[in-house]
């Protein structure tokens, strides 16, 4: 049976490692994620995890999010699987894109935390970034 990641409002390493696992394997399958990072929704007090790529634009979010599954599907027991609930993908033009990518560039899978700051006046409560370029 496959386990279930649980996110809420701590981000742990286990999200972390299932974040980066799950990155892995869609560049395996040639998703051409630009960027990627956990994001705090201190609305709902929930990380959401979003993938940036001109392939959503290209192929339309539904489509990409059949790559996640599959990329999910191809993990097996590896790790806690991520819902895609708790996943979110966006165009290389979003707002909260556009703000990170001018302040943080992450090449390869890092690992940069950005907490309570703020980028031209919006607030980022907290975000974990893997790929930002």
């Amino acid at each position: 049976m496959v386990k279930e990641l649980l996110v809420n409002e701590t981000l742990t390493d286990t999200m972390i490692k299932s974040g980066a696992q799950l990155i892995r394997e869609l560049d395996k399958q040639g998703a051409d994620v630009s960027s990627a990072f956990w994001f705090y929704v201190s609305e709902e007090e929930i990380w959401k995890l979003i993938f940036v790529s001109q392939k959503i634009s290209e192929e339309g979010p539904r489509s990409y999010y059949k790559r996640i599954m599959e990329a999910n599907k191809k993990l097996g027991r590896k790790l806690e699987k991520i819902s895609l609930n708790d996943i979110g993908v966006s165009s290389l033009d979003h707002g909260i894109v556009q703000l990170l990518r001018m302040m943080i560039q992450v090449d390869g899978l890092g690992g940069v935390r950005f907490s309570k700051n703020t980028i031209n006046g919006h607030y980022i409560d907290d975000v974990y970034i893997y790929r930002m370029k």
